[in-house]
């Protein structure tokens, strides 16, 4: 928490000297775009550690790779079967 308390101090310090310094306006702000990304990459990563003790395991759903034959449509009334 502190480090990302540090990072938006710098982002602050490098939004002002984007003021101060005209001529490196565009060097600041992007040095403050990125100290801006990596504090809400911590805060982020933060909120997930904090998280996880609590929240149960997720299990994703194992789909069978045979056809489904919920989605067969009906022949056409020619009695051909659509491309698709």
């Amino acid at each position: 928490m502190k480090e990302a308390t540090r990072l938006r101090e710098l982002e602050a310090e490098c939004r002002q000297r984007a003021l101060s310094e005209p001529d490196k306006k565009w060097y600041w702000l992007a040095q403050a775009a990125k100290y801006q990304v990596q504090a809400s990459q911590k805060l982020a990563f933060h909120s997930e550690e904090s998280n996880t003790p609590d929240t149960p395991e997720i299990k994703l759903a194992q789909w069978s790779h045979a056809r489904d034959e919920r989605r067969v449509m009906d022949p056409l009334p020619d009695g051909r079967r659509s491309l698709w």
